[in-house]
């Protein structure tokens, strides 16, 4: 019996046969591209970092490598080939929105260990338990408001044990129960649509007001809620019906579910100093970031650091708390996909591309922001949202230069915007995989509801891009 356990571990720990191909053909594109004639328009340079974007493209789709080492790489290739210089390449990794990451998840971190997003979603459940649709609608809400504070990945963790603990209580049949699908999926969707109301809520945002920073244009917390949050506001309830039409519920009484969670909040007791104390940095932290995040104050980086260090001076968290915590290949994937922008602008790599692929589209802004919408929520469906954004970024920017009428501001909002709405397949986002390992629904049920769903986004990424992004605001 350990002999077979030692095989099967020695097995884990070596690549399979599809991803050594995987990763071969990856590496053999960008030798290729090195050495191809280059066309008309295109440096070389330029050429080598098309064929490290499709490295990229290739690693992130199939996983073959983790993500964040698919990031180490992107920064060492740059390098090794003679397109961008070293210190370059190292110094962009260092710019002040990858500390503002660091830091937002040290307090994510702190608000995990002491249970307190626990504690802020059963209360928000409590004031929904009128009727089931009612109450999967709370679960969405809830969701997505809790992913204003904290990663939606971290919230999806979360909430799954909560409502299978409701749903176990129901004696509700997997894959069987309407009510417990759409309970599932509002989790997932939920946790997507709210990523995209706040800077912390996905690491796509904070990426992208990096890449914006590099060409002068900054944006301050505060400024992120008023482009991002209609599309919130919109898009939740708009899915939650999509999901109610989908599934028609079977269940008419949910006294079990209410019983669960008071079961479950009687559990938790009344807040401890320690949790005090934690909310009362967290809330400090969130207002600085509100109104004080502009560059002309203190800068997004500055106040996410402080918040951290404050955690550490009250004794809330230690360094112990952090490594656990802190999900390091995420700032390592983010830092890789920074030296990818930043080298597909230098080159003029991102020009390029852009007017193979929108010149088609003869120039027509409103074709091109559509363009955008559907190309971005195709991809972020087939690989992380993070790494869609970071290939689309540099391209959308560069777009933003070739067509009058479409601003970096703009292009840079409809890719970070669409790159959070990944709803039909379980590779698409955490969330989705988290959920769908409860087994309540199929992944033909995900994509019966997802497909409809990112059609409605998409419907109104559109219309929010002309009416309120172009015609309001003047982006």
């Amino acid at each position: 019996m350990k002999r077979n356990n030692l095989i099967e571990k020695s097995k884990n720990m070596f690549l399979s046969r599809k991803d050594i191909i995987f990763i071969f053909l990856s590496i053999f594109i960008v030798v290729l591209f090195y050495f191809l004639p280059t066309p008309s328009g295109l440096s070389h340079d330029g050429q080598v970092m098309i064929g490290i974007l499709i490295m990229a493209a290739i690693l992130w789709i199939t996983e073959s490598i983790p993500l964040a080492v698919t990031g180490l790489l992107i920064m060492i290739m740059q390098p090794l080939l003679g397109i961008i210089p070293a210190k370059d390449v190292f110094s962009s990794f260092g710019n002040q929105a990858v500390f503002f990451l660091i830091g937002a998840f040290i307090i994510a971190g702190a608000i995990e260990k002491y249970g307190l997003h626990k504690r802020i979603a059963l209360g928000f459940l409590k004031h929904f338990e009128d009727s089931p649709r009612v109450f999967t609608f709370g679960i969405m809400l809830s969701c997505a408001l809790l992913s204003f504070i904290m990663p939606e990945h971290g919230v999806a963790a979360l909430f799954l044990p909560i409502i299978t603990s409701i749903l176990l209580a129901m004696k509700l049949i997997p894959r069987e129960s309407n009510f417990g699908k759409i309970s599932l999926l509002c989790v997932a969707y939920g946790c997507s649509i709210g990523s995209l109301g706040t800077l912390i809520g996905g690491a796509r945002n904070p990426l992208t007001i990096s890449f914006l920073s590099g060409i002068g244009i900054n944006v301050s917390f505060f400024d992120w809620m008023i482009y991002s949050m209609p599309v919130v506001i919109i898009s939740l309830p708009i899915v939650w019906f999509i999901l109610q039409f989908s599934f028609p519920i079977e269940v008419d009484d949910i006294s079990l579910a209410k019983k669960e969670i008071s079961n479950q909040v009687a559990i938790g007791g009344r807040m401890k100093k320690p949790e005090i104390i934690v909310l009362s940095i967290v809330l400090f932290t969130m207002f600085l970031w509100i109104f004080f995040s502009s560059y002309t104050f203190f800068g997004l980086a500055v106040i996410a650091i402080l918040g951290s260090i404050l955690l550490f001076i009250s004794g809330s968290i230690n360094w112990k708390d952090v490594e656990q915590r802190v999900p390091w290949g995420v700032i390592l994937l983010y830092g890789g996909a920074i030296t990818l922008g930043i080298g597909m602008q230098k080159t003029g790599a991102g020009h390029w591309i852009a007017g193979v692929l929108f010149n088609n589209l003869y120039g027509v802004p409103i074709f091109v922001i559509l363009g955008l919408i559907i190309f971005t929520i195709l991809l972020t469906n087939v690989m992380s949202n993070t790494g869609a954004v970071a290939v689309l970024l540099p391209i959308g920017i560069a777009i933003s230069g070739e067509i009058p009428g479409i601003s970096p501001l703009l292009a840079s909002l409809i890719i970070a915007l669409s790159g959070g709405l990944a709803f039909m397949l379980v590779i698409a986002t955490p969330g989705n995989a988290i959920t769908y390992s409860a087994g309540y629904f199929s992944t033909r049920d995900l994509f019966k509801a997802g497909s409809l769903a990112n059609i409605a986004c998409i419907i109104i990424l559109f219309v929010i891009a002309i009416v309120y992004w172009k015609g309001v605001l003047g982006l």
